[in-house]
């Protein structure tokens, strides 16, 4: 479980996050949406520690960060993977050593168990011959895809995604969609995804909380906020109309 409280982050005089309370029950795909700008990423980089918050805390399976030593953040640190915006690849390497490279970096795997574990998580992600590819010869799609791969190496609690469909055309964007939804399921993980997209955000969530101006302006279920009269919970679906059934094709 994740639980954060009161959690202020400013940069300077820009206030990003502005007394958040926030709770991610183990086994929910809770979705955090917003309009650019309102402190999604952030967040996320702060339950991971990439960031440091200026106060509140986070608790993670009971253990407040702000209280552990190094070797303790590490090891709270292993629970998690996350998918960043870019798949955050190393161009020089290869497919497979870059879904193997946080196996290697462990030093609890042989060099055959590291074989094995990154083809089964190429195979669950729909890639079964770009082992031996670069990063630059694959689509954007299939990108983010070896990024998602190298997340399920690592057998996390909690998956953390930033803007997952972002810059993918929609069959695409619908296919990693439905490809993180089956990893939800089969992992039974604990998932948090920061999005804009709407399609994506609905059929993904089970809680949705939407930032605006540095704390959730609304936090329910996808039912609710259809529903919602908030003014900024309408003015940020006021766009998608079409398609507000939400289901993806």
């Amino acid at each position: 479980m994740i639980e954060i409280k009161n959690l202020n982050k400013t940069f300077g005089d820009l206030v990003v996050l502005d007394g958040i309370d926030f709770e991610v029950e183990d086994g929910q795909s809770v979705v955090v949406m917003g309009k650019s700008g309102q402190g999604k990423s952030v967040l996320l980089k702060l339950i991971t520690r990439l960031l440091y918050p200026d106060s509140g805390e986070i608790i993670i399976d009971g253990d407040v960060l702000g209280s552990l030593d190094s070797k303790g953040l590490d090891q709270c640190r292993l629970k998690f993977g996350m998918l960043f915006q870019s798949a955050a690849l190393f161009d020089s390497l290869n497919i497979c050593d870059n879904v193997g490279i946080g196996l290697k970096a462990n030093n609890r795997y042989s060099e055959s168990e590291i074989d094995s574990i990154t083809k089964e998580s190429l195979r669950r992600v729909g890639l079964t011959d770009v082992g031996d590819k670069f990063p630059a010869q694959l689509s954007g799609g299939m990108r983010k895809r070896v990024g998602l791969a190298r997340v399920v190496a690592m057998k996390p609690k909690y998956i953390l995604y930033d803007e997952p469909t972002t810059g993918l055309d929609p069959v695409t964007s619908s296919q990693i969609a439905k490809l993180i939804k089956e990893m939800q399921e089969d992992m039974n993980v604990t998932s948090i995804i920061v999005t804009h997209d709407i399609p994506t955000g609905f059929f993904l969530a089970d809680k949705i909380g939407l930032l605006d101006q540095g704390n959730f302006s609304f936090v329910g279920s996808v039912e609710e906020m259809k529903q919602s009269k908030i003014e900024s919970v309408q003015d940020f679906i006021s766009g998608y109309k079409e398609e507000a059934n939400l289901k993806l094709r």
